[in-house]
This record gives structure tokens, C-alpha cells and sequence, in this order.
């Protein structure tokens, strides 16, 4: 069972500081698409012993990609809790969507794929529109 909760002042300040940090709060996919790919190739031209921990890296990287998805979709910045733990999500009715979009990009970061946020952040948009119109 996963609990759903609203932002409090201080989450809703660190998504609004990230984005600012990340110079994407626009919402531009394409340009972020880019700084990923960007930031990945260059983590992955060092050894491993020399590449720093890409986490933080991640999460503001998905942050601005669930950005996007938000402005295309109305879905809502939330916190999910389940028994494996406490995440930044997007949440929306009807059809109880629920995205992870730091899960999203550590998956692809994981992956070593370069070029995909564009295209899955239009994919994804296109099954919440769908998934909305149907419930």
C-alpha cells in the first residue's frame, strides 16, 4: 500500500530550488535531454574509481524531467511512502497515476542509454493523457 501526501512548504522550496539550480524550470525536455546525456558521458569517461557518487546528479535530473511531465499532464508533485521507503513522486486522478521520475532516470543512467528522455517523457505523457480520458 503506498500513502500519498502533499508537499509541505519545505519540499515544494527544495523541487522550485532544484529546478533553479538545474536551470529547467521551463521545462524544456529537450535541453535537459541534453545536460543528461551530456553528464553521463562524461561519468562514464572516467574510470570507476574516479567517478563520484551520480545521485544527487539523478534526482535533479528527474526532478526536471518529471517537471516536463507535469506541465504536459496535471499531475502533482507528492511523497509516496511504502514499505520500501520515502520517494518524490507525481501523483494525479482520475486513473491514481503514480511516476517516479528519479527512478526513471537512475534506471536509463544505470543503463547507460543516452537520447531517451525526450521520447520517454512524450511516452509517458501520452499513457497519463489515455489512462485520464479512460477512468
Amino acid at each position: 500500500m503506498v500513502e500519498i501526501t502533499d508537499l509541505n512548504d519545505a519540499e515544494r522550496a527544495w523541487v522550485a530550488e532544484t529546478l533553479a539550480a538545474l536551470g529547467r524550470s521551463d521545462g524544456d525536455i529537450v535541453a535537459l535531454g541534453a545536460a543528461y546525456d551530456a553528464a553521463l558521458r562524461g561519468w562514464t569517461s572516467v574510470s570507476p574509481d574516479e567517478r563520484p557518487d551520480p545521485n544527487d546528479l539523478i534526482n535533479r535530473l528527474g526532478i526536471g524531467f518529471g517537471e516536463h511531465v507535469r506541465r504536459q499532464t496535471g499531475l502533482a508533485w507528492v511523497i509516496a511512502a511504502d514499505e520500501h521507503g520515502t520517494e518524490l513522486a507525481l501523483h494525479g486522478q482520475p486513473g491514481d497515476v503514480l511516476l517516479y521520475p528519479a527512478n526513471l532516470v537512475a534506471k536509463r543512467w544505470v543503463a547507460g542509454e543516452t537520447g531517451v528522455l525526450p521520447e520517454l517523457a512524450a511516452t509517458l505523457i501520452e499513457q497519463v493523457v489515455r489512462i485520464k480520458e479512460r477512468a
